[in-house]
């Protein structure tokens, strides 16, 4: 029985069903994670992330009662953060999350439940804003589509790396898609949060990706963040803490969401259009290490027929095969995905499109070299230390060499020679000697 669940998709990229039953939205490409129950309100978003369901109540998001609670605890005590950080895996309801203490901090007659956590009661002008498709952005002199507000509601700020396509400035809308610029985070951050409310209530910036800002845009950030305008609420979403300042850490909120569990996974799963059964469905789940997100990959991109082609190579190499062909069949594979991405999401970077389809490539192998490390261990338990780590060693430097592919192509290697050095170690490594 299909599950009635509305999502709200961060990192995904996936497409609402034209027959959805709600019947009241196009067909898109939608943004972000999280899976919320239905609800009657929904905020919608322009950009790769062009549409984020949730429910009036930060209660539905789904799995994440932890940051939930916390978040408000925080609106309860009416005494709430002014800067967050939201980090976790990608794909498990960060950004949606974001977008639902949006709405509650927008709201300008926020109404208490019966825990007395303020709600956002779906009437006053910021609700019927976020509730209202955003204006769809003009077409300028040359035909391309020109900048256009994320949201109808002036006051809820989007900010991610795709913004760098609209720039005034030709040089930052030719760079690589790889990293949110200085020039991006002063036009639709650092200058718009000393703007005054243009409804004369709070306004709210999100940034995306938070991680992909820049060491001259961070530092640029700190200001921002030590002394904000009342009523300025800055929300960073990451899925890399590490790679923030420890300034900008210390002067935020870290707000942790954890990955859902293989239950939660498998429910969303069984509850999409025309359903993936059997082993497809199974992979999926297992694959997505408890990010929808992931998930939502696996199924849209047929990431099993990956694990078909690669993964039976890689245990042929134990025997002693050689697959000549696999360095192609992994490029091959990331090149097709990275081309559809593109396709599908206006404006995007085929060189972040690879590099997203790459890490997926090395998360798929280094995902089953722990699956044979741990079969192994459980066969070899209780024989000698030596003996067992002897056997363990070729899958372990299978992950090292997936590591140093990933740094290859971090390096700007060319793809196909990344993927082929992979195979020709994996092989060297998994081989008998």
């Amino acid at each position: 029985m299909r599950h009635n669940w509305v999502l709200g998709w961060i990192e995904s990229g996936r497409t609402w069903p034209k027959d959805h039953s709600r019947g009241t939205v196009e067909s898109r490409s939608i943004a972000g994670f999280g899976l919320t129950r239905a609800g009657k309100n929904e905020i919608f978003i322009w950009g790769r992330r062009a549409v984020c369901y949730h429910a009036t109540d930060m209660k539905a998001i789904f799995g994440q009662k932890h940051a939930i609670k916390v978040l408000q605890a925080g609106l309860a005590s009416g005494r709430s953060h002014h800067a967050f950080i939201f980090y976790g895996p990608k794909g498990v309801g960060k950004f949606t999350t974001a977008a639902a203490f949006a709405r509650v901090i927008l709201c300008h007659a926020a109404e208490k439940n019966r825990e007395g956590v303020p709600t956002a009661c779906g009437r006053c002008p910021s609700c019927t804003l976020l509730d209202a498709p955003p204006p769809k952005p003009a077409k300028g002199d040359d035909g391309e589509d020109l900048p256009a507000a994320a949201t109808a509601h002036p006051d809820l700020h989007i900010v991610n790396k795709e913004l760098a396509r609209y720039s005034s400035d030709r040089l930052i809308r030719e760079r690589k898609l790889l990293t949110i610029p200085y020039e991006v985070l002063r036009d639709h951050l650092v200058e718009p949060v000393y703007h005054t409310s243009q409804l004369r209530h709070n306004k709210v910036f999100i940034v995306d990706e938070a991680e992909l800002i820049t060491p001259v845009g961070q530092n640029v950030l700190l200001k921002a963040l030590e002394e904000p305008p009342a009523g300025t609420y800055i929300i960073l979403v990451t899925s890399n803490e590490d790679r923030l300042l420890p300034t900008i850490r210390s002067r935020c909120q870290r707000v942790g969401f954890g990955p859902l569990t293989d239950g939660d996974v498998a429910a969303w799963v069984d509850g999409q259009k025309g359903a993936a059964t059997g082993q497809r469905r199974d992979w999926a789940i297992a694959f997505a290490q408890g990010s929808l997100g992931r998930a939502g990959w696996a199924l849209d991109y047929d990431l099993h027929q990956w694990a078909q082609a690669v993964v039976p190579a890689l245990d042929a190499m134990v025997g002693g095969e050689c697959p000549l062909e696999l360095g192609k069949t992994m490029a091959k594979f990331i090149d097709d995905f990275a081309a559809d991405w593109v396709k599908s999401h206006a404006g995007a970077s085929k060189e972040a499109a690879n590099k997203q389809a790459a890490a997926l490539m090395w998360s798929m192998i280094t995902q089953h070299a722990c699956q044979r490390i741990g079969e192994i261990a459980r066969r070899t338990d209780g024989e000698d230390e030596s003996q067992q780590e002897a056997v363990l060693a070729p899958w372990l430097r299978v992950i090292d060499a997936v590591g140093r592919a990933e740094a290859e192509l971090a390096a700007n290697i060319n793809l196909t020679m990344v993927c082929d050095h992979l195979a020709i170690t994996a092989h060297d490594c998994l081989s008998p000697a």
